[in-house]
């Protein structure tokens, strides 16, 4: 039988959300688009909710993509990489190691987009569940393919990927540092969550039973 861990990315693998890399990289492709990007990230601080806030960010990217190829955005996402492999937590990263020498099948799901988070991975035998954007044949219109893969949704990310790999769940461990991410931790018995002391009070309240990794690595 098949089993399955599951982790977020930013702040998770990662010490710290890697938006603002991505955006620079992507920005640096075509500067001129800069002063439409700082509306919209003017918009992303003011928004009210972590909701809204995902959608500016969202179409922060969409506006630094659209009229793009992937071809076009290779370096853009090796400069990405490049960054990003600085702030891996080295403990969670080992957790990863020991689930695929295991056996296990790990999915990174994130809410970033998957495009930019599969290139980062792309040296590791996992699967990413993110945030899609559309193509037009093999352009970038800078508009989401389907729902933003936040919160809830990336539990029916997870169940849509069983269904269509006819997988029955058998989620043996999860892993992230947000609380949106609780309904997808539910999936699993084991649920350990990273951070500071914040968000341990937090847990502390609302799911006592699971695990807490205090860690600014």
């Amino acid at each position: 039988m098949s089993t399955q861990a599951l982790y977020d990315f930013d702040g998770t693998i990662t010490s710290k959300d890697t938006t603002t890399l991505l955006l620079v990289a992507l920005l640096k492709l075509r500067p001129w688009r800069f002063s439409g990007l700082i509306w919209l990230l003017l918009r992303m601080i003011v928004a009210s909710d972590s909701v809204s806030k995902q959608g500016y960010k969202n179409k922060a990217i969409g506006y630094l993509i659209k009229d793009l190829s992937d071809l076009h955005l290779s370096g853009a996402l090796k400069d990405f990489r490049n960054k990003v492999k600085f702030l891996y937590r080295p403990s969670v990263l080992t957790s990863i190691d020991k689930t695929i020498q295991d056996g296990c099948t790990v999915l990174i799901v994130t809410a970033s987009p998957s495009f930019a988070i599969s290139d980062c991975v792309s040296d590791l035998p996992v699967i990413v569940l993110g945030t899609e954007f559309e193509k037009e044949g093999n352009i970038y219109t800078g508009l989401l393919k389907s729902e933003n893969c936040y919160g809830k949704e990336k539990v029916n990310r997870i169940n849509e990927w069983a269904i269509s790999n006819k997988i029955s769940l058998s989620v043996q461990s999860a892993w992230s540092d947000h609380f949106s991410d609780f309904d997808m931790l539910s999936l699993s018995a084991k649920r350990y969550w990273v951070g500071g002391e914040q968000l341990r009070k937090l847990i502390m309240d609302r799911d006592p039973e699971a695990n807490f990794v205090h860690t600014e690595q």
